[in-house]
């Protein structure tokens, strides 16, 4: 009886004690870049969280301007900080529109093609750590709503992908942006976010980690200015993106378009020699609208010449020999390489006394997409 009363004591005694594990902080890494360290997003995340009873929250960031997850990769010690933490959690925001994409001189989120890839190798990382990936929903450019579109689906098909979890910040954004603009979530620049911004966006990432809102969370944040009637309308719009997360507003969302460069038109059999001559006309390609001068001599079913681009606005004038240049039935083609190792492709056809063709930049980068177009007509 001494045993089992001893026993008894013992298991009790035990039972009263704290879950030394569940003491044991929350530790969140966040790999991003500039939207990830202005106002110091982790600390404010960590400090909202830990303002209100429960486990402890600590954070840790490897953060690089500008960066795409390929450069967080290659460019900074994010995978050491990685592979030598203990880590719950994980959060990968890539740069803010996918990298550069251009097509007709329209600006726009990048298709997700590198999103999926460097993903895919942070993710079998993060798997080896025995931690969850995070990916940070970033919000649309001030100027151009509309990206949100593009980004919503990267991250959605992304975290499909690799079984993630995501912080809809963007889509917190997005229900202030049209429901309370008097709130101003943008640094001057209309791309960074203002110290509220970042609050908006650590309210989301508290709920996140937490399952619990800002809404007793303390104000007393360094530089952070915030009324009350400004407190519960962050605070609710994080809470109603997690609801809406949740719910599985980003599940399905049908691939938008990020931009489609038109196909060479139609043209019938055209003899080499119809090429030759100095054409001259408007381009659209890289961020705007060029002039370009395309000086061709036909040899056969090959070619050679020059072409001149020049930019009106600030006058810059490039000129490229052209290389690789051949003439197949009906349709020009030809290569330059200009000064920053860039490789473009030209694809043209004659077409009604013009020539009509196709500008694209050949890269295996898929953070880089730039297409055009153009039309010229003999000088």
């Amino acid at each position: 009886m001494r045993l089992v009363a001893l026993f008894i004591v013992v298991q009790t005694v035990f039972a009263q004690l704290p879950d030394q594990k569940s003491e044991e902080p929350l530790r969140v890494l966040f790999l991003g870049n500039s939207y990830t360290y202005y106002n110091a997003l982790p600390d404010m995340v960590m400090t909202l969280a830990n303002s209100t009873p429960g486990r402890r929250l600590e954070t840790k960031s490897v953060t690089r301007g500008g960066a795409t997850l390929a450069d967080l990769w290659n460019l900074t010690n994010a995978l050491e900080v990685l592979r030598n933490g203990t880590w719950d959690y994980v959060v990968l925001q890539d740069q803010s529109t996918l990298g550069n994409n251009y097509v007709d001189a329209r600006w726009s989120v990048n298709e997700p093609a590198g999103l999926f890839r460097w993903a895919r190798f942070w993710n079998a990382e993060i798997q080896r750590k025995n931690a969850k990936p995070v990916f940070y929903l970033t919000w649309a450019r001030k100027a151009f709503p509309e990206f949100q579109t593009g980004l919503n689906y990267a991250y959605a098909e992304a975290a499909k992908d690799i079984g993630a979890q995501i912080a809809p910040a963007g889509l917190a954004w997005k229900t202030i942006r049209e429901t309370h603009p008097e709130i101003e979530l943008f640094d001057p620049d209309n791309s960074h976010p203002s110290p509220l911004g970042s609050y908006l966006n650590a309210c989301v990432f508290v709920e996140l980690f937490t399952g619990k809102t800002c809404e007793g969370t303390t104000r007393n944040l360094t530089n952070l200015r915030i009324t009350e009637d400004s407190h519960r309308i962050l605070t609710q719009a994080a809470h109603s993106a997690m609801e809406q997360y949740l719910a599985g507003i980003l599940t399905g969302i049908p691939k938008p378009d990020y931009g489609t460069l038109k196909p060479l038109p139609v043209a019938g059999p055209t003899k080499p020699e119809e090429f030759n001559g100095n054409w001259k006309g408007k381009a659209l390609i890289y961020n705007s609208t060029h002039d370009i001068e395309l000086n061709l001599i036909s040899q056969g079913n090959t070619c050679r010449g020059s072409i001149t681009i020049t930019q009106p606005r600030n006058h810059t004038k490039l000129s490229y020999p052209l290389s690789a240049c051949t003439i197949d039935i009906n349709t020009l083609v030809f290569l330059t390489s200009d000064p920053r190792l860039f490789v473009e492709e030209f694809r043209a056809v004659v077409q009604e006394g013009k020539l009509i063709g196709t500008h694209s930049l050949r890269t295996t980068d898929p953070y880089l997409r730039i297409q055009g177009s153009f039309e010229l007509r003999k000088d």
